[in-house]
């Protein structure tokens, strides 16, 4: 099956593509997203839809800017439009977060604003048959369960991967043989990274002649993965274990939701956040014959919205305390924890109150920006003046600031020392007793993305405004918004 036609296949509806459909591609310049973005274009125009490139350079290597224009030039020939994101992984690890996982994140976030922005149907990341093999090793290396043998899955939300019905030498190939070049990631040959030791060893290893499998089907000296192409028949194999998987973890999942009667809870905001999660009957779960439960309890995880189950040993405290009859108040990792409301289970992600790192941006105005650390995108317009601005509105202001289209702001969040005069105020104030004043909670104080021009606060988000920067009979304002 080659790469068109694969696309042709997977683009079907429910998952159409179609005539002002606009589609997101993850493209970092090297084979594989080459591969997909030369596809894309090329379906986009067969049926009237559109497709943006969305680069994201993780700042983890001196070349990775110039990686950036490779790429970049590369979408041009295709003609394609290319969005730029730098997101400095370094930067921006949470403690204890791998650079890997670090990278995945900021990654995914980044490429989700963009399709937002651009108002696209989809993100589609060029993951193929190859890397289903080297995450199905991976999960059965950390002893993963059923859900985990799935593998990379073809839909995840808003995220698509159509190319995993194909090897990388097909990708590879189609990019030959459309003339492209593609750009070398370096950190591909880290062997200090988990995957990079599974591609360039242990796949090679397991596919080798001399590897035996004792017990399997012709597989004395390997000569069934020598017959039908070692490497690449490995691969297929674990590919076919991740959709079998799939196929599994999905009638399991089935089976039990007329059993599970799980319920969403109502989303409750906060002054710190949001709390979600899942209610379920507990005698619905008491009910259930034990090897099934490990099962049910990493669904509820699911439809909870928990990127992952809870781990053995939490879970295991979880059955502990059901068996037990008393109270429960079981914490299950990232944030999430089981307790007993009446008779319901329910699981809840506690409201989110660790502060980001430090983060300084500069905006090019008029234009707008990304702020990872929050999630949002800044934007600085210059607007007619309406009433709405002298009214106050928490995530947007109508400001008199002396600047010009081209010139420069700076968006960051608090600093010791910060001072401004609030609106109507007689002189300036520290911005943390402005703060405390307002009764703006603690854990939200350092998540205010601040505009400043020069070294002056022009604006806090929610709080107030500098009284130098007021509206004072002007006919147009530069409008300041958060967006989300």
């Amino acid at each position: 099956m080659d790469l068109l036609h694969s696309l042709e296949t997977f683009f079907r509806p429910p998952l159409s593509l179609e005539r002002g459909d606009r589609a997101i591609v993850a493209f970092s310049g090297g084979a594989d997203s080459t591969a997909l973005l030369w596809g894309m274009a090329r379906l986009a125009a067969r049926r009237g839809a559109a497709v943006v490139a969305a680069h994201v350079d993780h700042g983890l290597d001196a070349g990775s800017a110039a990686r950036a224009d490779a790429a970049a030039a590369t979408a041009e020939r295709l003609g394609v439009p290319c969005v730029r994101e730098r997101r400095p992984v370094p930067l921006l690890r949470a403690a204890g977060e791998s650079v890997e996982a670090a990278a995945r994140r900021v990654r995914y976030a980044a490429l989700e604003a963009v399709r937002a922005r651009h108002g696209a149907r989809w993100v589609a990341t060029a993951h193929h048959r190859d890397d289903q093999a080297e995450t199905v090793l991976l999960r059965l290396l950390y002893g993963s369960g059923l859900a985990g043998l799935a593998g990379v899955r073809p839909v995840h939300g808003t995220v698509v991967r159509p190319l995993l019905g194909l090897p990388r030498a097909a990708l590879a190939a189609a990019v030959a043989a459309a003339g492209l070049t593609a750009v070398a990631d370096p950190t591909n040959g880290d062997l200090a990274a988990a995957r990079n030791r599974v591609r360039h060893q242990l796949l090679p290893a397991l596919s080798s002649p001399g590897h035996e499998c004792p017990g399997y089907p012709g597989s004395a000296g390997q000569a069934g993965f020598k017959k039908n192409g070692g490497l690449d028949d490995l691969a297929s194999r674990l590919a076919r274990l991740a959709e079998r998987a799939r196929g599994a973890g999905a009638a399991v999942e089935r089976a039990l939701a007329p059993l599970l009667l799980a319920q969403p809870l109502a989303h409750a905001e906060d002054a710190a956040g949001i709390a979600e999660g899942v209610a379920v009957p507990r005698r619905a779960l008491a009910a259930l014959p034990a090897p099934l439960l490990p099962f049910a309890l990493a669904a509820l995880h699911r439809r909870a919205g928990a990127p992952y189950p809870a781990g053995g040993a939490a879970r295991g405290e979880l059955l502990r305390q059901l068996a037990a009859g008393r109270r429960i108040a079981c914490d299950c990792g990232g944030g999430w924890r089981w307790s007993v409301e009446g008779e319901l289970l329910t699981l809840r992600r506690a409201p989110r109150r660790e502060p980001p790192h430090d983060f300084t941006y500069t905006l090019e105005i008029p234009g707008e920006l990304e702020v990872p650390e929050l999630a949002v995108t800044f934007a600085l317009h210059h607007r007619p003046v309406a009433p709405w601005m002298f009214a106050g509105a928490p995530h947007r202001a109508g400001l008199a600031l002396p600047l010009v289209p081209g010139d420069r702001v700076t968006v960051r969040n608090r600093r010791p020392g910060d001072r401004l005069r609030p609106l109507g105020a007689r002189g300036s104030r520290r911005l943390k007793e402005v703060l405390v004043d307002r009764r703006v909670p603690r854990p939200l104080r350092d998540r205010i993305p601040l505009l400043c021009v020069g070294e002056r606060i022009a604006w806090v988000p929610g709080v107030t405004i500098d009284h130098g920067f007021r509206l004072r009979g002007e006919t147009t304002a530069w409008v300041a918004e958060i967006l989300t």
